[in-house]
């Protein structure tokens, strides 16, 4: 491990959606790569010293910037109903999505309990039955027009879904599982590329049928 690998690393972390796969010995060679830097510094004259320091503050930077963008991918896909850990996760990192998936279904059971005015306990099972039974509804939207997202940088579009679709990361960073005759709300670039793909409409907010 090097400083120049680790640079290439983080840069594939930037630009892509989706965890990269690490050597599973990852964060042991991160650990030597330090060392041997540390251990440089103490036996370097002043001159050379500056010039390791410096390395190992970049070096450390850079974990950090990886692991912050991986926990954010982490949490997004654990929140998003994933029930398998993706490949390219670190073992540890596949001990993080358990608890933070676990951690949501749990809160997700609490508010559902919250919403139906039930007694803690009276929701168990409730919530995956409702799921199951959920079907796209055509009466709940009615306009197509685009709606402005709070705190995002694009706006919302309604669309809807002609055919099932991979799962994929939205411009938002939200992870999307649709499938044919879906109605929902993508942000616009996602939903005009695909209208564009022949595999989503703008939604125009008629039953159907109609």
């Amino acid at each position: 491990m090097d400083i120049e690998q680790l640079r290439e690393i983080l840069s594939k972390e930037k630009d892509t959606g989706s965890l990269q796969e690490l050597p599973g010995d990852f964060c042991e060679d991160v650990g030597n790569y330090i060392k041997t830097l540390k251990d440089e510094e103490g036996e370097a004259d002043e001159r050379w010293r500056e010039h390791v320091e410096a390395e190992i503050r970049s070096a450390i930077g850079k974990v950090e910037d990886i692991i912050r963008r991986r926990m954010g991918k982490i949490v997004k896909l654990a929140s998003s109903g994933t029930k398998m850990p993706p490949k390219g996760m670190l073992e540890e990192e596949e001990r993080i999505f358990e608890s933070v998936k676990s951690y949501v279904e749990e809160g997700k059971e609490r508010l559902f309990a919250l919403m139906l005015g039930e007694k803690e306990g009276e929701s168990e099972g409730k919530g995956e039955e409702v799921k199951e039974q959920k079907e796209p509804s055509w009466n709940i939207l009615k306009t197509a027009e685009p709606i402005p997202a709070k705190d995002r940088d694009e706006e919302l579009h309604i669309v809807r879904i002609l055919e099932d679709i991979p799962t994929f990361m939205g411009t938002d960073g939200r992870i999307y599982k649709v499938k044919r005759e879906d109605v929902i709300m993508l942000p616009k670039t996602n939903a005009e590329i695909l209208c564009k793909r022949g595999v989503a409409e703008r939604f125009e907010g008629k039953e159907k049928g109609e």
